[in-house]
């Protein structure tokens, strides 16, 4: 098993391109800079590459000289569409766009893997697939489901992903076996009534008191409509109606998010979300619009891979480092199209400096990473390429 520290070569490297793409970050479908810096690296490392998949994503493909197994590994590309509000070197000089969620050390570490086995391609007994990808952030689809419904990675075995996090320090891996992160999707719904003078309601129909009804009658599905042994999430996050005081608008329009683990639960949230609005905003004399914007399905983990994956974080960090997370998370990452279609394992590598006494989620405008971690990451990696083919 390679440690760690039998890596630290590989450290400035990924450090040096890491910082590169902080600070040139680019948003999801539009991470053209960032592609081209990744094929040109990856062409001078010796891999085939074939790009444009998605926009910016792409595949490379490296051939050991012992014929054996496929392993793929994939990183995300892009960045969030927010301001950085940390003051370092590295900052983001595109503004209104930051790699507020780690993006850009997925990559310098993938990239790290891409130079490691570049350079030890005799002791690759197989092939193996490396996917740089495009917009795991949205705009929906996202960029893995060109990957997958491209046939990218239909001749793998298997496929692995990472993701760092600042939810746990440095030296800490967390798999989630099974139902790992929810399904993300999203709703708009739109209540028409008739406006009038806010003094004669009796003249017209009130969107806003029939809104405020359906926010309330939704949440039923979940405590009335769906088996409490289930998982789910139905929010509201944003609701607009109105122009002034003294007038009753002609519409409502509200935003929010639809979280699931079970796709059966999911399609059937998707109807019965339909049916509560349309009625509900009927009872006060208005019409409603539903509109779903279906996203990524739901993350479950392959049991096996997931065991294959543990056992390998256990020799990487120790076993009191590697744990089995104990409830999935209801946040969501495209990553589930891959294991849709192959058996693999997405784990969460701890990227917080331990000393660091406030702490800046991901997401967050002031999120960074302690960059040792990124040898941690690079040696789960190499590890998992180099147990699977043997």
């Amino acid at each position: 098993m390679i440690k760690p520290q039998d890596l630290k070569s590989y450290e400035a490297y990924m450090i040096d391109k890491r910082r590169d793409f902080h600070m040139h970050p680019e948003p999801g479908f539009h991470e053209f800079r960032t592609s081209d810096v990744i094929k040109q690296e990856l062409l001078a490392l010796g891999y085939d590459v074939i790009d444009k998949i998605g926009v910016t994503g792409m595949v490379a493909t490296l051939t050991g000289n012992k014929q054996g197994k496929t392993i793929g590994l994939r990183a995300d590309i892009d960045a969030l569409r927010m301001q950085e509000e940390n003051d370092v070197p590295y900052k983001s000089q595109n503004d209104g766009v930051m790699h507020a969620c780690g993006h850009d050390t997925h990559t310098a570490m993938l990239l790290g893997a891409a130079k490691y086995w570049s350079d030890h391609k005799n002791e690759l007994n197989g092939t193996l697939k490396l996917v740089f990808q495009s917009a795991e952030e949205g705009p929906m689809p996202g960029g893995g489901s060109y990957v997958v419904g491209g046939g990218h990675i239909d001749d793998v075995d298997a496929v692995f992903g990472l993701h760092i996090t600042t939810q746990n320090k440095k030296g800490e891996i967390v798999i989630k076996s099974g139902e790992a992160m929810a399904a993300p999707d999203e709703f708009r719904i739109t209540i028409i009534g008739d406006g009038t003078h806010a003094s004669a309601p009796h003249t017209g129909k009130d969107p806003i008191v029939a809104a405020s009804n359906v926010v309330q009658a939704i949440q039923t599905i979940l405590s009335r409509q769906i088996s409490p042994l289930e998982s789910a999430v139905i929010t509201v996050a944003t609701i607009h109606g109105g122009s002034a005081f003294n007038i009753i608008p002609d519409s409502v329009e509200m935003t929010g998010t639809i979280r699931t683990l079970n796709n059966d639960v999911r399609l059937d949230i998707f109807k019965k979300l339909e049916h509560t609005v349309k009625h509900t905003a009927k009872a006060f004399g208005c019409d409603a619009k539903v509109e779903i914007i279906e996203a990524y399905p739901p993350l479950i983990n392959d049991p096996q891979m997931s065991e294959f994956a543990m056992a390998i974080a256990k020799e990487v960090v120790g076993d009191q480092n590697a744990t089995y997370a104990k409830e999935p998370s209801m946040g969501g990452e495209d990553f589930a199209y891959y294991l849709q279609k192959k058996p693999g394992c997405f784990l969460w590598l701890g990227g917080r400096d331990p000393k660091q006494d406030t702490i800046y989620y991901n997401h967050n405008p002031k999120f960074d990473v302690d960059e040792s971690s990124f040898v941690i990451g690079l040696a789960m990696h190499v590890n998992l390429v180099k147990e699977f083919l043997k």
